[in-house]
């Protein structure tokens, strides 16, 4: 009994710190910039975030791990990968998200995103570019005990480039408002971003970005990204809702690319890490 009693606790926790198939902050690069990253999105990660930034993204694999607000029941596992086209027919990204709780070796709570992503490009000249991109998701809830419930999504993305130096960009979660649980009882979070970045000098990234739930707050987020040498990028950011203050690192090293993303709560602090492979 006291068993069952503590594995109840743990799942009405990890619903209380965050709604069903929420926001988990999948990058730890997007993570340490405040998670103002959807106009910065430019690797596979971005199917995560803007799948426009998809056809800015080199072939690359990344894999990324946390434990949310250090929480050792509450395990964040990412897989994405971005893959150029041949000819003109942009960048196609694959990616996986999985949220678990787990207790005694028993999955009690799961959420897993399986995305499909595709960026193309519309527009470009020597002073803009316009890239355009979808995601197709299905998601996967799954609670020991009560079974497990699919459901659909659709993001649509736009990443426009102006004067090589700013970029404007602007994503769509869930456009199709997808509902899980027993009689589509439960809605999924409908999400619009839209924010620029800008780049005063070489290998510096600064940027600005609302994010609004459907019907819900308004987010304010803003990051940083320095290259400091050739190996090392340095970054740091703020968000609000709740306020929260973050930074992190990249080493980069023989196309071997190492990701710490740190980010505090009013719960706890949250560390992020992810290794990739440009190919």
């Amino acid at each position: 009994m006291r068993k069952i009693i503590i594995a109840l606790c743990l799942v009405l926790l990890t619903v209380s710190l965050s709604a069903m198939f929420d926001d988990y902050e999948p990058s730890p690069r997007a993570r340490a910039m405040g998670g103002a990253y959807y106009s910065v999105s430019n690797n596979a990660d971005a199917i995560f975030y803007n799948p426009a930034g998809l056809n800015s993204a080199e072939n690359n694999i990344i894999v990324g791990y946390s434990k949310l607000f250090d929480n050792d029941f509450q395990v964040l596992n990412t897989v994405a990968f971005s893959m150029q086209l041949p000819r003109k027919f942009g960048t196609l990204g694959i990616g996986l998200q999985s949220m678990d709780v787990d207790f005694q070796e028993v999955n009690l709570y799961s959420e897993k995103i399986y995305a499909l992503a595709h960026s193309f490009n519309i527009l470009h000249d020597i002073h803009s570019n316009l890239d355009i991109g979808y995601t197709l998701n299905m998601y996967h809830l799954s609670i020991d005990g009560f079974g497990e419930q699919p459901a659909f999504g659709i993001n649509l993305g736009a990443l426009a480039t102006v004067h090589q130096r700013t970029q404007i960009g602007f994503t769509i979660t869930n456009l199709n408002n997808p509902s899980v649980g027993e009689d589509n009882a439960h809605d999924l979070p409908q999400k619009m971003a839209m924010g620029i970045s800008y780049h005063p000098y070489t290998d510096v990234i600064t940027s600005v970005e609302l994010k609004k739930t459907l019907n819900g707050k308004t987010e304010i987020h803003a990051g940083t990204e320095v290259k400091v040498v050739e190996m090392l990028y340095l970054r740091c950011g703020v968000r609000s809702e709740p306020t929260s203050y973050s930074m992190g690192a990249r080493f980069d090293m023989y196309n071997i690319l190492v990701d710490y993303g740190f980010n505090t709560h009013t719960i706890e602090a949250t560390h992020h890490f992810s290794i990739g492979y440009k190919f």
